[in-house]
């Protein structure tokens, strides 16, 4: 994919219809399938580490934190919203994602839409420092038999696609998935548990076209496991997705998921069950005005059973949300748009929460866009936070309520050279009612109150520059500064560890280069900063792939993962999982249906 088409490709995360990347009013970093089949990587975090606006870290063999713009650690990597096409995984029992659950096949993935900055309005609550969301090809691009097998130092790999025609307009897609990840060395020599991890994944979809109607149905399985079976993870899911296009370039989308998800571990037991029907209709209105508005319903049933001392009173209960929005874009001049949007969400924990968003983008004669925006976002409570208590440390927090932010952000985005696109955005966040563990005179029992406040600010940026056909260099970067502080009449036991475990920096560079027409060869290397809060020291690293084309349709490649030392460590939470090293990972692939 040429500069210019990059410039041009039609995404979809911002508004919820499709625009040209070069016109949208976000940080936004686009991950092509093309940069997924080169960046070696089996697992969905992996391939996240190619945007630079996000913070990926790996924790073990099966478990990762990731974010964008601060709070990046396993208690609070909870400001993320992660979705696979437009689906939310978030997780509303603790909060955030759970990887260790969340299974995509990687060669099935169009592009992913990472955005950087709040997306309450369309997205709604928990999409507080970003939205990432991964597309997935459709059936037209599928036909036909593919495999994907890798085997390695550290992982291996096996995956299965076949997409076919039932008819003149329905056809079909089966996927099947496999991985088996390695133990990871231990940060304490003491410690003798064994994080290997293995799984697989599948999953049927129908999709008919007609006319002016689509419709897509979907059922996805997984089966994932920890060595020994000492952790499971399992679930089944069910989607249906109707669009129909109206006269004049409008559309209506009507969206249905049922889900179960179980966890099975040797402290606690947990399934959830869960349904979601939303509906957006999007029209234009005169010359001047694209309109979106719709509504979303969400309903869980949840049973968590503790083996330990820490439980909820009452093991079952039950969530619900709903939302309604609506957003507006204005041309004000041909060059200049406003947009503004606002959504309305209740959930049973904290009440209704109010999510706005303006943002203003200028095109310019050179073809580069300035653009602002303000927005407010908000994290809402988890079952964990509410409910969770313990005889002697934690009792319930009844009136633990939403945290909030507030954003500013400016950015400018240009080509200004044919072979040449640039990116930069700004930012600065006003959080408030960040969550305290408060103690009292005799220290225990904690409750969890919203005592926190505090800012970030900072830059993030990127570029691709085509050197000449067939070889592309790429940058990024992103800076962070964080103040947090304790508002008056509040205390903490845990000192603000809220605010997560962030490096002040990350870059990385990157080259893509088809040495000939039967050979490419991509390399990215990628520095990060040490944690301030926690034992992480910086660290460098580098990945490599080489792949020769054999035929057609056959590809043989050789990979790596992490190759400039033999491990390294990228987070530190003994609290929540023993602290692993990430290791060196060299492998072969062999793919068959390009």
């Amino acid at each position: 994919m040429s500069i210019d088409e990059l410039a041009n490709i039609q995404i979809t995360s911002a508004a919820k219809h499709p625009q040209a990347l070069g016109s949208v009013a976000a940080s936004i970093f686009i991950i092509t399938a093309d940069d997924i089949r080169r960046s070696g990587a089996i697992s969905l975090p992996e391939v996240l580490r190619l945007a630079p606006n996000l913070e990926v870290a790996r924790l073990n063999a099966y478990s990762w934190t990731v974010t964008a713009r601060g709070f990046n650690s396993p208690e609070t990597a909870n400001k993320l919203l992660v979705m696979i096409n437009g689906r939310s995984v978030y997780e509303p029992i603790g909060g955030g994602n759970l990887w260790q659950q969340i299974d995509v096949n990687l060669a099935n993935i169009d592009r992913i839409e990472v955005i950087a900055g709040p997306g309450g309005t369309m997205w709604g609550a928990n999409a507080v420092n970003g939205v990432v969301n991964v597309i997935t090809k459709p059936g037209a691009q599928t036909q036909g038999f593919y495999a994907d097998v890798a085997a390695g130092s550290f992982q291996r790999a096996a995956s299965l696609r076949y997409g076919g025609r039932l008819s003149d307009h329905i056809g079909f897609k089966v996927l099947a998935d496999s991985f088996d990840i390695d133990r990871t060395k231990p940060f304490d020599p003491n410690d003798t548990t064994d994080d290997a991890f293995h799984g697989a994944f599948g999953s049927l979809s129908l999709t008919g076209n007609w006319e002016k109607d689509k419709l897509t149905t979907a059922l996805m399985t997984y089966n994932n496991h920890l060595a020994g079976n000492t952790s499971t993870f399992t679930g089944t899911l069910g989607r249906l997705i109707w669009n129909h296009d109206l006269n004049g370039g409008g559309s209506v989308n009507v969206n249905a998921v049922i889900s179960r998800d179980v966890r099975d571990e040797a402290t606690l037991y947990e399934s959830r069950d869960s349904i979601v029907v939303s509906a957006q209709h999007n029209f234009r209105a005169g010359p001047h005005h694209t309109i979106i508005w719709g509504g979303e319903f969400r309903y869980w049933w949840e049973n968590f059973e503790s083996f330990n001392d820490f439980k909820f009173l009452d093991p079952k209960t039950t969530i619900s949300l709903g939302s309604l929005f609506a957003q507006d874009e204005i041309a004000l001049r041909p060059d200049l748009t406003l947009t503004m949007g606002l959504k309305a969400e209740y959930n049973s924990y904290s009440g209704t929460e109010w999510l706005p968003n303006v943002r203003l983008a200028w095109q310019r004669d050179d073809g580069s866009l300035i653009w602002g925006a303000v927005s407010r976002a908000a994290r809402t409570p988890n079952r964990i936070e509410r409910e969770l208590t313990h005889p002697v440390f934690l009792q319930p927090s009844p009136d633990f309520s939403s945290e909030k932010v507030t954003a500013w952000e400016l950015g400018w985005r240009a080509q200004p050279m044919d072979r040449l696109s640039v990116s930069l955005s700004s930012f600065y966040n006003q959080y408030n009612d960040l969550r305290t563990d408060t103690y009292p005179a005799t220290i225990f029992p904690l409750i969890l109150e919203n005592g926190g406040k505090g800012e970030t600010y900072g830059i993030e940026g990127w570029g691709k520059y085509e050197v000449m056909p067939g070889w592309r260099l790429s940058a990024g970067f992103n800076l962070l500064h964080k103040t947090f502080r304790l508002k008056p009449g509040f205390n903490d036991l845990t000192d603000l560890a809220v605010q997560g475990q962030d490096p002040a920096y990350q870059a990385q560079i990157g080259s893509q280069w088809a040495i000939s027409p039967a050979m490419d060869l991509n390399i990215v290397l990628r520095t990060v900063g040490k944690v301030d809060n926690a034992p992480v020291p910086a660290y460098a690293e580098a990945d490599a792939t080489l792949t020769w084309r054999l035929t057609d349709r056959l590809a043989l490649s050789l990979e790596g993962l992490n190759l400039l030392h033999k491990q390294h460590l990228e987070a530190y939470d003994p609290s929540t999982a023993p602290v692993r090293y990430v290791p060196r990972s060299v492998s072969v692939r062999l793919r068959y249906g390009l």
